[in-house]
This record gives C-alpha cells, structure tokens and sequence, in this order.
C-alpha cells in the first residue's frame, strides 16, 4: 500500500508541476501575438494615413503652384503691354515730339527710371517666383523619397508579420507536442496505477506462502518504473527550459524590433515636420510674390493716369500754339479753353485724392516739375504772341 500512495503521490505533484507552467506559455503567446499584431496594424495605419496626407499637400502644392505661376505670367503680359503702350504714347504723337525737344527731357528721365525701377521690381518677382517653383520641386521630390521609404518599411513589416505568422506556428506545433508527451505521460501513470491495483488485488487474494513472492516482485519492478519516470520528467523538464529560453530570445528580439520602428516613426515625424515648415515658406513667398505684383499694377495704373493727364495737357497747349500761329486774334478765347482744361483736371485731381488710389507723393501733382514747366512754358508762348 505504501508504493502505491508514494506514486500517485510523484503522479499528481508531476501533473501540478506541468499545468501551470502551460498555462503559462499559452498566456504569454497569446500575449506576444496580441501585441505584435497590434503594433502591425498600428504602424500600416500610420504608414498609410501620412501617406495620405503627403499625396494630397503634394497635389494642394501643385494646383497652388500652377495658379500663382498663371497670376505672374498674365501680370508680366500685363505690365509688357503697358510698357508698350507707354512707349508709343511717349514716341508717337508730334506734339510730343516737338515739346520733349523743348523742355521734356526731366519728364522722360522720371518717367524711364520709373519704367527702370518697375523692370527691376519685375524681374525680383519673378526671381522670387521661380525660387518659390524651384524649392516646391525640391519639396515634392522629397515627399517622393519619403514614399518610397514608407513603403519599404511597409514591406519591411510584411516581412516580420510572415516572421511573427511563422513563430506562431512554431508555437503551435511545439504546444501540441507538449499536449500529446502530456496525455502520453497520463496514460502511462493510469498504467502503472492499474497495474500497481491488480498486483494489490493479487496480494490481497493470494496466501501467506506467496505474499513474500509478491512483495519481492513488487520491490524489484517498482524502483524500475519511477526510474523510467524520473527520466521521462527530467527529458520534460529540459525541453520545458528549452521552450523558455526560446520564448525569451523571441521576446527580446521583438522589444529590440519595436525600438526600430518606433525610432523609424520618430523620424518620419520629424521629416513630415520639416515638410510642414518648408510648406509655409513657400506659401509666405508666394504672397511676398503676390503683394508686390500688386504693388506693380497700381504703379502701372497710376503711371497711365498720369500719362493721359500730361497727354492732354500737351494736346491743349499744341492746339493753342497752331491757333496763335494761324490768329492772334483768337488768344482769348483759348485762354478760356485752357481754364476750362485747368478747372477739369483739377476736378479730376480733387476726385482722385478723395477716393485714395493714387499714393501721397503722386496725390500732389500741382507741386511737379513737369507740371510747372509745362505751365511756363505756355504763359511764355502766352507773352511773346500777345507782344506780336
């Protein structure tokens, strides 16, 4: 009796000993899996929403781009025009020509370094413009190489999700392993139970002669059978610390993969960061760009106010000079025409300084030179025909 209570004994506190530990294992498995496949599914999110996001800042950047790059052709096309139209109205006209000989010369040098400086002001926009052109490609050839890197980490992470597929297998094949030495181990403990049972059954059943027979078959097969057992255990037992060192080789080779992504995320935050930056520098050149081709157009539009002001008095002042040529008789009556002229553009002076289009310097044109030669030039005219 005592041989049999000592091996169901050894039996259970084997059975014990086996049960935590696989529960164990099956616990930090299923704990390995859950996270590995939550960082991939993470990480392909991440992957794909900067994706995204890139691919449609590139487009915004582009449609930008092609817009801005159409508002400084069509203000170059502009400005060419009225630089064209400036020149002939400069050369065409014979009046003009008659009294820019005369007394027009500081007029013309005015206004050309004017056209100088509005020529340089151009060409600074559009060297600004395609500065802005040149770092927005730069910009979209590194979105591209930023691409092509994600989507090598994305077959980068493929990979390990085939790796992680595979390990889990392993583990699989390697818990049913230890299912099956687990049941085989059960059923040679009920053997042996079994036997032990009937030898007791035999014992009990036989005499007194053969009681002494029995035990002593008894004392030798039973030190045989827990001899193979505690080999069978000890064989378990290595492979269990087999399978744990494994299983911790496994776990730090993961926490040293999740260290390389995420100091890979890392890094391309910091790329999507510097592509942010460089995005609103551009965009602030682009309204520098903006800001002074305005600037250019009101220029223009105040030059071509001021042309058309100067071109009639030019027209008046020649009239006067072929009437007094042809009638001093008629002097009179174009000094009331040259007040009239006087009064109109004076009006039109008032109305421009009080809707505010033209700039503080350009508002006094009373105070010009160009405006005082020409009007002493005509009072002289004025004098020396009255003399006649």
């Amino acid at each position: 009796m005592s041989v049999s209570n000592q091996s169901s004994l050894s039996s259970s506190s084997s059975s014990m000993d086996f049960d935590p530990l696989l529960k164990d294992l099956n616990e930090k498995k299923q704990s390995f899996r859950r996270n590995v496949v939550s960082l991939a599914a993470e990480l392909k999110e991440e992957a794909e929403t900067k994706a995204r996001h890139m691919e449609e800042e590139i487009f915004k950047l582009q449609t930008r781009l092609e817009d801005r790059n159409g508002q400084l052709q069509a203000s170059a096309s502009a400005a060419e025009k009225l630089l064209m139209m400036i020149h002939a109205s400069f050369i065409k006209p014979f009046w003009l020509f008659l009294f820019s000989y005369v007394f027009g010369e500081p007029i013309k040098g005015k206004y050309l370094r004017e056209l100088d400086d509005l020529r340089s002001q151009l060409s600074v926009t559009q060297a600004t413009a395609d500065a802005s052109a040149a770092s927005a490609q730069s910009a979209q050839l590194q979105c591209v190489t930023l691409l092509k890197e994600l989507d090598e980490k994305n077959s980068s992470l493929k990979e390990h999700e085939d790796r992680v597929t595979r390990l889990g297998e392993q583990l699989d094949n390697l818990q049913k392993d230890l299912q099956a030495r687990e049941c085989s181990q059960k059923l040679l403990k009920d053997e042996v139970l079994r036997i032990e049972h009937d030898i007791m059954q035999a014992v009990a059943k036989a005499g007194a002669n053969k009681d002494c027979e029995l035990r002593k078959l008894l004392d030798e097969v039973s030190p045989k059978n827990f001899e193979k057992i505690n080999k069978l255990l000890t064989v378990k037992d290595e492979e269990i610390t087999k399978l744990k060192d494994e299983i911790r080789i496994m776990s730090a080779h993961w926490k040293l993969k999740t260290k390389e992504l995420e100091s890979q995320l890392e890094k391309q935050r910091r790329a999507d960061q510097e592509l942010k930056k460089r995005v609103l520098k551009l965009e602030f050149c682009l309204q520098e760009a903006r800001s002074q081709t305005r600037k250019l157009q009101r220029k223009f539009g105040c030059i071509r106010t001021e042309n058309a002001w100067i071109a009639n008095l030019f027209r008046s002042l020649f009239e006067l000079f072929i009437v007094l040529i042809q009638s001093p008789e008629t002097l009179f009556i174009m000094g009331e025409r040259r007040d009239k002229a006087l009064k109109e553009l004076r009006d039109q002076l008032a109305a421009k300084q009080q809707s505010g289009g033209v700039g503080a310097e350009k508002q006094n044109f009373w105070e010009t030179s160009g405006f005082k030669i020409v009007v002493s030039m005509s009072m002289l005219i004025l004098v020396v025909f009255s003399k006649r």
